[in-house]
């Protein structure tokens, strides 16, 4: 496919929210030279965990999303702070948000967030014989019950809708061939 040029025509700042800021760009079409509004949001990579406890489960979140306000199922993450390294960043979240820690971590994958409108991209981490060990450092907006799955029923789960978080969805698709599924 012959990539076609979409040239950046303006960009401008449309709010600053701390954790992410939102930016207007206008770029021309190529296809037919018009210009068009777009909104840009720029804000931190993120990580989460696959992580696997030492019987072979799952450890899986059960968070409240302001989003779509309702609780979604998903693996332990969040944003990496400005200059931390990812894969700190997801031994911290997975300490914060259950408590546990892992051995023999490796990176699974990374993708973008959501490519249509942010630049943000989602690190997927993997650990193995993960046991609690500390105790929880939720933010004021977290409150998180924490369960397991074997791996089968998460994939299982996946299937039937109960899990929609894209993110965690993308990291079950990066580790099926570890998982041997």
């Amino acid at each position: 496919m012959k990539e076609k040029d979409w040239k950046l025509v303006k960009k401008e700042s449309a709010i600053d929210l701390n954790i992410l800021n939102i930016d207007y760009h206008h770029y021309q079409n190529p296809r037919n030279s018009k210009v068009v509004k777009t909104i840009a949001i720029n804000g931190n990579d993120a990580v989460n965990v696959l992580a696997l406890t030492k019987d072979k489960k799952v450890l899986l979140v059960r968070q409240f999303r302001f989003g779509i306000g309702d609780y979604t199922i998903e693996l332990p993450g969040g944003m990496v702070d400005k200059g931390e390294f990812h894969i700190s960043a997801a031994k911290r979240e997975l300490r914060e948000e259950t408590g546990f820690a892992g051995l023999n971590w490796k990176k699974i994958g990374t993708i973008y967030s959501n490519p249509v409108f942010m630049n943000s991209k989602i690190t997927h981490f993997m650990t193995e014989s993960a046991s609690a060990q500390f105790p929880l450092e939720l933010d004021d907006a977290e409150d998180v019950e924490i369960f397991t799955l074997s791996v089968k029923e998460a994939y299982e789960w996946i299937d039937a809708e109960k899990i929609q978080h894209p993110h965690t969805i993308s990291a079950f698709y990066f580790a099926r061939k570890i998982l041997n599924i």
